[in-house]
């Protein structure tokens, strides 16, 4: 979806109130300083998810998300968490569905984000970001209780 649409005033958040996400969207976009994107990333996630819990405003945030990403040469865990998030809560049956109209544009940006991760795997040095792609690709191959462990690990 367009980040300029006017359907995004209509979707929800992870904390189930309306969410318009093309707002920070477009900040990330045009966020050069890494701390610009820290903060906008954080508010991201605090707003598309909440105690496990997605709407419909994250998973239109996610080919948004991964544009940006692809777009910016980015390796940060941070997009690649908000990601695996978002696709993690999705599974689950109490979160809805993904709405029909965003499928496509949904799944199809997760398999661009794996390619470019998996093109790029040698280029990712920091140890959150490789675990974080490790879990991500688990889950979308179809493991996603092995995602969810590799995204629990720590040292």
């Amino acid at each position: 979806m367009d980040l300029d649409s006017p359907s995004w005033r209509s979707l929800y958040g992870g904390n189930k109130i309306p969410y318009n996400a093309s707002l920070p969207l477009k900040k990330l976009r045009d966020a050069v300083k890494p701390e610009e994107v820290s903060v906008i990333l954080d508010a991201l996630k605090e707003n598309l998810h909440h105690n496990g819990d997605v709407g419909t405003a994250s998973y239109a945030a996610i080919p948004q998300l991964v544009a940006i990403c692809i777009t910016k040469r980015s390796f940060d865990s941070r997009y690649i968490g908000l990601c695996l998030l978002i696709e993690l809560c999705r599974i689950e049956k109490h979160n809805p569905e993904v709405p029909e109209d965003l499928q496509g544009s949904y799944f199809d940006s997760l398999s661009q984000l794996e390619r470019y991760l998996l093109l790029n795997f040698k280029n990712i040095t920091d140890q959150t970001s490789l675990r974080l792609t490790l879990a991500l690709l688990a889950t979308l191959n179809g493991q996603p209780h092995l995602g969810k462990s590799i995204e629990l690990l720590t040292k």
